[in-house]
C-alpha cells in the first residue's frame, strides 16, 4: 500500500513526509487500494548496504533519497556507512623479498717459494708477517723463522697483508731489507693492491701471493 503527497509521488504506507519532495504526508489520501492508517515511527536499525540514516531522527532510507521518509528532513549530506570490512576479503600479502646474498669471503694463500710452505690468509683482515721474537714478545701471523726468515734479512715485523674496501693489501713496515711486490721496491708505510699470483719479496725470502 502507498501514500501519494500532493504532486503524485507514490511513498510507503507510514511515511510522513514525500521521499522526493519532503512535503507532509499526514494529510494526503492513500491510494484507492490503501486502507487508511496512523503513520507509525520509523524503527532506528542498522542501514542496509549503501543506505542512509537521518541525522534528525536515526531513521534508515534507501541510498538517493533526497529526505527522510520518517520526519522529512533533508537528506543530502546526510554520510553513508562504510562497508563491513570484517566480511571484506582481505587482500593477498605482498611476498617478502629476499634477502640479499651474502657477500663470499675472501680466500687467499701465500705460499714460500722455497719449500712450498703455505699460509692460509682467509678470514683474516689484518696479517703481520715477519720471525718470532719471544724475548720482544713478537709473534706474527706469518713467521718466517724456519723458512730462512733469519738468514734471508727478514724482520721481526717485516709487512703486512690487509683488506681494505674487498681488496687485499700489501704494506712495508719500515723493514731493514725492504719490501718488493713484482720486484719492485715499496716505501715505507704505503699499501700497495695485491693481485692473484704477485710475487713477494721480503729481504732475501721469496713468496707468492694467491687468491686461485
Amino acid at each position: 500500500m502507498t501514500v501519494r503527497c500532493s504532486l503524485g509521488h507514490e511513498n510507503p504506507d507510514g511515511s510522513a513526509f514525500c521521499d522526493e519532495c519532503g512535503e507532509p504526508l499526514s494529510g494526503a489520501a492513500p491510494s484507492a487500494d490503501a486502507a487508511p492508517q496512523q503513520p507509525a515511527p520509523a524503527p532506528v536499525a542498522e542501514p542496509a548496504a549503501g543506505g542512509q540514516v537521518c541525522p534528525s531522527c536515526g531513521a534508515t532510507n534507501p541510498a538517493g533519497e533526497a529526505f527522510c521518509s520518517n520526519c522529512g528532513v533533508s537528506l543530502l549530506g546526510a554520510p553513508v556507512p562504510a562497508p563491513d570490512m570484517a566480511a571484506a576479503p582481505s587482500a593477498p600479502a605482498e611476498p617478502a623479498a629476499p634477502a640479499p646474498a651474502a657477500a663470499p669471503a675472501l680466500q687467499a694463500r701465500l705460499i714460500v717459494e722455497a719449500d712450498n710452505q703455505e699460509f692460509d690468509l682467509g678470514g683474516k683482515d689484518n696479517i703481520t708477517i715477519g720471525r718470532e721474537d719471544a724475548v720482544s714478545n713478537i709473534y706474527p701471523d706469518v713467521d718466517l723463522t724456519p723458512h730462512g726468515g733469519e738468514d734471508g734479512g727478514v724482520s721481526r715485523l717485516h709487512a703486512r697483508i690487509f683488506v681494505e674496501n674487498g681488496q687485499y693489501m700489501l704494506e712495508d713496515e719500515k723493514s731493514t731489507n725492504f719490501t718488493f711486490l713484482n720486484r719492485q721496491r715499496l716505501a715505507p708505510n704505503t699499501p700497495t693492491p695485491l693481485s692473484d699470483n704477485d710475487e713477494v719479496r721480503l729481504g732475501r725470502v721469496l713468496l707468492r701471493f694467491k687468491t686461485s
